[in-house]
């Protein structure tokens, strides 16, 4: 893993696609075609209105697509594991590439619209992508896993959850890096019984799936471990105001620690009320709050908070390849990453060159069974598995605590 994008290109083929954004996110995008040559290297980043796609006539080179959002809905979730992706696979092009070929990626910015998603996907499968990188949720995906499971093209998401990734139901070439949010969940009350704590409050976010089940596991799973909940309620941008209330925050009093389900938003919303009202029960937060938006320093005296990662961010990981993996990253974006999502992106680019290497071709059939008969793998955030499965089953995950406005590592927690 240390790698990307370059090579001498026979015959470039450029479609220029210009999309008109109206509401209706499935409108037929128009294409125009334009044939160029050239011999320079190339990394090609899309942006929201064009669409660029090189159809590789040589064999030379292993086309690769990144689609995700860069800029809209999914990208605090979708650009930090994209653009590790990146980061890894031009360290391995600047080390000689991949089975004697370099590594064409072609990245494309999905804006998390649907008609983005399925013209990219085409004319990456035209272009002869082996393999698509996809966004975190899969409503925005299913354009391109339709289009990849005609064309029999791998595909591999750095951080769905939905269960059908796992089972195979999105499509037998499809993969996805982590585990359901159930899992997540589960693990917290594992974590917050190992250290002690028997009486928890329960925050979660109910505008979306992912926190409400797992907030839903950690219940049952809390249940069953003998624990006791002081305070459970349902939270949004429009009710966390509501939860600040004397009978709630009494409630709270003999709580040793307070579990927080939530994306950035509603999560942050919450934090600066319960902070604001002068609650200093320890906060923990599942890994559904870790994203790029989210920042310590906007939650005034956000005091005794950690959260569930992937991955430190704050270069104190204690895993090497971690690290390493940031460095990459900033070789890519300029910043370092702003979540440990980001390193879901560089196992992906590991666990891909693995297989590729093992099947001894790119063949995205041939790749994919290579995945399906792995067990254990060393990724770069530490040894995973898919256990019979298309999604991680087990992985290492970091606990991190607040200290001075930075996320700082803790201590890790295997699932």
């Amino acid at each position: 893993m240390k790698y990307l994008t370059t090579l001498a290109i026979a015959t470039l083929m450029t479609f220029h696609i210009v999309a008109c954004a109206p509401e209706d996110n499935d409108q037929e995008v128009q294409s125009d075609v334009t044939v160029t040559t050239s011999d320079d290297p190339a990394t090609v980043f899309q942006d929201t209105s064009e669409i660029f796609v090189e159809r590789i006539r040589e064999e030379d080179t292993i086309v690769v697509g990144v689609i995700i959002d860069e800029e809209n809905l999914m990208s605090p979730h979708d650009r930090q594991p994209g653009v590790a992706f990146v980061g890894e696979i031009e360290r391995l092009n600047e080390a000689g590439g991949l089975l004697g070929k370099k590594i064409t990626i072609i990245r494309v910015n999905s804006e998390s619209r649907l008609s983005v998603i399925d013209n990219a996907t085409k004319k990456l499968i035209e272009a002869g992508a082996q393999l698509l990188v996809l966004t975190c949720e899969l409503d925005y995906a299913v354009p391109a896993v339709t289009r990849a499971k005609e064309a029999e093209v791998l595909v591999i998401s750095p951080c769905a959850t939905e269960t059908q990734w796992g089972t195979g139901a999105v499509d037998k070439l499809a993969f996805s890096m982590t585990t359901q949010s159930q899992k997540y969940g589960v693990e917290l009350a594992n974590l917050l019984w190992d250290e002690g704590k028997r009486n928890i409050g329960v925050l979660w976010d109910n505008s979306a799936p992912e926190p409400i089940q797992e907030c839903s596991a950690f219940r049952n799973r809390w249940r069953q471990l003998g624990g006791r909940t002081t305070i459970d309620s349902a939270i949004n941008m429009v009710t966390a105001t509501d939860i600040i209330n004397a009978g709630d925050r009494a409630r709270t009093l003999d709580a040793d620690s307070i579990v927080l389900c939530s994306f950035n938003r509603v999560g942050t919303l919450a934090l600066q009320r319960i902070r604001g009202a002068g609650w200093l029960t320890p906060v923990i937060a599942g890994v559904t709050m870790d994203s790029a938006a989210f920042r310590p320093l906007d939650v005034s005296g956000i005091g005794d908070f950690r959260m569930f990662s992937f991955a430190s961010t704050y270069n104190d990981d204690p895993f090497p390849e971690v690290r390493d993996a940031a460095i990459n990253f900033v070789s890519i974006d300029g910043v370092p990453p702003a979540s440990g999502r980001f390193i879901l992106g560089a196992d992906l680019a590991k666990l891909w060159v693995y297989a590729v290497n093992e099947a001894g071709t790119a063949n995205s059939l041939a790749v994919a069974d290579e995945i399906k008969s792995i067990e254990n793998f060393d990724a770069a955030s530490g040894p995973i598995s898919f256990e019979g499965t298309q999604a991680v089953i087990t992985r290492v995950l970091r606990v991190l605590q607040q200290v001075e406005g930075e996320m700082v590592y803790q201590k890790v927690w295997e699932y």
